[in-house]
């Protein structure tokens, strides 16, 4: 029996097993413990902004106008409350975020149709879509005065360049995406300008960072994809190409320097890094339809055209879905509203890829 266990002892011995630490994992040799970098991990996503890697662990960090939760994790827009601006057929509704009071900014007649809206903060309006009267139309923030910055256009998404004073749309009919000078409609002018139309097959969706002087879009003529390009049309290339049946809606996070779509083929919810990297999608049971998606801290939005809803849920895990709006019309574009978008923009929210 002694001998036995000296023999058990001496193979034990010959086959030691290496353990690491929390935040450390072995190396192919399986001797030598490396750190983990939680930022870059995989699937992982711990921070709603900014993750910084320290050696055995992580920590998370938040822009200006942006406070860190006690979970270490969350980041919380300041100031006054988060707005969900929504085209719900012939209204323009104003959610809440934090109450999730409602009001109404606008209306339409009913052979008009509000589709998709963005907001320009610096000049305090809302711009929007309408379908029915072939043009995109406009109304002040504070004094409700309603304008119409260009007519007889077919335009499936509008986007305001909020640097450059630009106004950009998507024709998916003819295959093209334009701009109109902001300032110029101010001073009675509505000529726009064709910013690229060669081997555009039918977009759909259009998402600006002017910060860096970029578009992206997404095509669901031909082969589904997102491109990205300069705001000029220069310097275009394929972002994404995998993993796509019809990208509807794109949004940027540029908080946390990703791109999020909504696929209505796949019944999904999509993120990338911008570089195209990391792509992950968020299945979502029950849905059929999603039509527009928006991101604001931790969640992400998006509007239902089968159930006639706006949702919400995190935005790297699809946990805590709940119904924010349930209406009998149909709900189209989505926009969150927030004077942090005006404040915040700095080169600090430059992305880091290269």
């Amino acid at each position: 029996m002694y001998r036995c266990l000296q023999e058990v002892f001496m193979f034990l011995k010959l086959i030691q097993v290496c353990a690491c630490e929390r935040g450390f994992e072995l190396e192919s040799s399986g001797q030598v413990c490396k750190d983990v970098d939680e930022c870059q991990k995989p699937g992982g996503q711990p921070c709603s902004q900014t993750c910084v890697n320290t050696e055995g662990s992580y920590g998370c960090a938040c822009h200006p106008g942006y406070s860190l939760e006690p979970d270490g994790h969350t980041c919380k827009a300041a100031g006054t409350e988060p707005i969900l601006l929504v085209a719900i057929q012939f209204s323009l509704l104003l959610c809440g975020l934090r109450s999730l009071k409602e009001d109404i900014l606008a209306t339409v007649d009913k052979n008009m149709m509000i589709f998709s809206i963005d907001y320009d903060l610096v000049g305090q309006k809302v711009f929007w879509t309408d379908v029915g009267t072939e043009s995109i139309k406009w109304i002040s923030m504070d004094t409700k005065k309603k304008g119409t910055v260009v007519k007889g256009i077919r335009s499936d998404c509008i986007v305001v360049d909020w640097i450059g004073r630009n106004l950009y749309w998507v024709d998916g009919t003819a295959g093209q995406i334009l701009a109109i000078r902001l300032t110029a409609v101010w001073r009675g002018k509505s000529e726009h300008t064709i910013v690229l139309d060669d081997d555009v097959t039918q977009p759909r969706s259009l998402a600006l960072d002017p910060l860096n002087g970029l578009m992206y879009w997404s095509e669901i003529g031909g082969e589904p994809q997102i491109e990205q390009a300069g705001m000029d049309g220069s310097s275009r290339k394929v972002l994404i190409n995998q993993g796509l049946g019809s990208p509807t809606s794109i949004a940027l996070d540029q908080f946390s320097w990703k791109i999020f779509w909504s696929d209505d083929k796949f019944h999904c919810i999509g993120s990338a890094n911008l570089d195209g990297t990391g792509i992950t999608m968020l299945q979502l049971t029950r849905i059929k339809s999603p039509f527009s998606v928006a991101v604001f801290e931790d969640e992400v939005f998006w509007s239902e055209m089968k159930t006639r809803t706006v949702q919400r849920m995190k935005k790297t895990t699809g946990k805590d879905r709940a119904v924010l709006i349930k209406r009998s019309e149909q709900p189209y574009g989505l926009k969150v509203y927030s004077v942090l978008f005006k404040v915040c923009p700095s080169v600090s929210l430059k992305r880091p890829y290269v």
